[in-house]
Formats: structure tokens, sequence, C-alpha cells
């Protein structure tokens, strides 16, 4: 799971700093929103599955996933532009934060499963 993390965070230190300073258009729209959002949701399943496995529970069902991923949407999309001037809600990110943590659960799930 160590490894997983690493390879997000690279994934967003890499398009933070090596690829939008590079790229326009819709492209760098793609980039500089969604694809930051779809590693989010990676990390943030990442994050509940590697709980999981410490506390030795079992793994994470889609439907569970989908629910978490949703209310964080929920919060960041809804909540956060109340009191963070910066923050726009954007409704296409909760698609992006789906995708990124169904992406990644079919393999956690597998990790979890072995381990448990």
């Amino acid at each position: 799971m160590a490894a997983a993390a690493a390879v997000i965070v690279l994934l967003y230190l890499l398009n933070r700093f090596v690829f939008l300073p590079r790229v326009g258009g819709w492209v760098r729209m793609v980039l500089s929103g969604y694809w930051a959002d779809v590693l989010a949701g990676a990390l943030m399943v990442l994050l509940l599955c590697g709980g999981l496995l410490v506390l030795r529970r079992p793994p994470l069902s889609p439907l569970a996933a989908t629910v978490f991923l949703l209310l964080c949407g929920l919060f960041w999309e809804g909540i956060t532009p109340l009191y963070l001037p910066r923050s726009v809600a954007d409704p296409l990110d909760l698609l992006a934060y789906w995708l990124g943590g169904m992406a990644l659960l079919p393999w956690l799930r597998h990790l979890l499963l072995r381990r448990n």
C-alpha cells in the first residue's frame, strides 16, 4: 500500500511541476482540475483501505467506497466553497473522485482479502 501511495504522490508532483507548466488549452484544464481530483479519489480510498487493513476489518465494498467518495465530494464541492472563497463547486469533480477511487479499489480489495 505504501508503494501505491508513493505512486499517487509521484503522479501528482509530476502533474503539478512537469506537465502543467508545459501544456495549455483543454489539456491544461483537464490536468489542473480533473486529474488532481482523480488522484485525490484514489488516495482517499487508499487511506481508508489502509485503515481497514490495520484494524483487520473486511475490505471496502464498491457501494461503501461510492458512498464514502460521494460524501467526501459533497463536502468539498458543497460546503468548502461556503467558507473558502477561492474554492469553486464543480459537480464533475464528484465523478473524478469516484473514478479515481474505483480504479484503485479492485487491487486494494484483493490485497485486503489476501492479508485478512
